[in-house]
């Protein structure tokens, strides 16, 4: 019995200093990183390029949102008040974009739904796809905008397996 009970004894301080050695809120240095693309989304996929999407605008991370951009892309809106339809580029997207992250405070974009459209198409380069959504944006003045609309978007890829990049962008929203 003495021999059981020392041998108990022995078990429980390897025990305690083992555990005093671990400490459960600081992985250790061998752990793997996360993948990112686990955390932003995967751009090989469409789903995954709507959910890097979405994590640039909740980040507001305009270097983030620049990498979804096609280097030829270019974004379209109507303007109502002149009653036609205004395009810029992707210098100007990106600028645009940078500003409006640096003045917000929070930035929320939640992508509703797949639309059907008359020319959906799905190939391994190239996609039109039309999506609903709902944003809103705190600015760091406190003023509060929100609005949903959609996003016809053509997303374009070099081959299979490559990121998904917008080509265009046309917006329907109600801002």
């Amino acid at each position: 019995m003495p021999q059981l009970t020392q041998l108990f004894r022995y078990s429980v301080t390897l025990c305690a200093v083992g555990a005093a050695g671990c400490n459960p809120f600081a992985p250790g240095l061998d752990d793997q990183p996360t993948d990112p693309n686990q955390l932003l989304g995967n751009p090989v996929t469409v789903r995954g390029f709507f959910e890097r999407f979405r994590s640039a605008y909740q980040l507001r991370d305009s270097t983030l949102y620049g990498q979804l951009l096609d280097r030829r892309f270019t974004f379209t809106y109507r303007d109502f008040a002149a009653n036609v339809d205004r395009t810029w580029n992707r210098d100007v997207e990106i600028a645009t974009t940078y500003r409006l992250f640096r003045a917000s405070r929070t930035a929320n974009l939640q992508w509703t739904q797949y639309l059907p459209t008359t020319d959906t198409l799905f190939s391994d380069t190239l996609v039109y796809v039309e999506r609903a959504f709902q944003l809103s944006i705190e600015q760091r003045d406190n003023q509060q905008f929100s609005g949903a609309g959609s996003a016809r978007l053509v997303l374009v890829r070099r081959q299979k397996g490559d990121p998904w990049r917008m080509r265009s962008w046309y917006d329907r929203s109600e801002f």
